[in-house]
């Protein structure tokens, strides 16, 4: 069965380009948070609230490069044909069935996360790593 995926792209004042990537990955007490940067920008993306996670690579997630690449943006929310629609193909996957998820995606240079969570994400600026100073010779 093949899905044709429909998203939109939530913007944020941090603009993607090929240095996006996703540098971490963390669930919590406090919810999930991903960390995601560019060489301008770092920032958390913390979901409150979640009902499942997954990181894959870009390869395996072909079906999206149409409208989800780093020129574009790198945070969407998926509409239909992504992952909560291959879940829902399992009679078992009740969760949704009472909750009505809303399926986001992070899209970095090499992995992508997947979250079915309720609610758009808090998104944080984190300090600049040190990668990005330079010393004076």
């Amino acid at each position: 069965m093949i899905y044709e995926p429909k998203v939109s792209l939530i913007e944020f004042p941090f603009k993607s380009d090929r240095s996006t990537v996703v540098d971490e990955v963390k669930l919590s007490d406090k919810g999930l948070d991903i960390i995601v940067e560019s060489n301008d920008w770092k920032v958390n993306v913390n979901f409150d609230v979640t009902w499942g996670f997954r990181v894959l690579d870009e390869l395996d997630l072909c079906e999206f490069w149409k409208e989800c690449d780093l020129t574009q943006g790198w945070f969407f929310e998926v509409l239909e044909g992504g992952w909560k629609a291959l879940e829902n193909t399992r009679g078992h996957f009740v969760s949704d069935k009472m909750y009505k998820h809303r399926e986001f995606l992070i899209v970095g240079l090499n992995e992508c996360v997947s979250v079915l969570g309720q609610e758009l994400p808090k998104v944080t600026e984190l300090t600049s790593s040190n990668k990005s100073l330079k010393q004076d010779s």
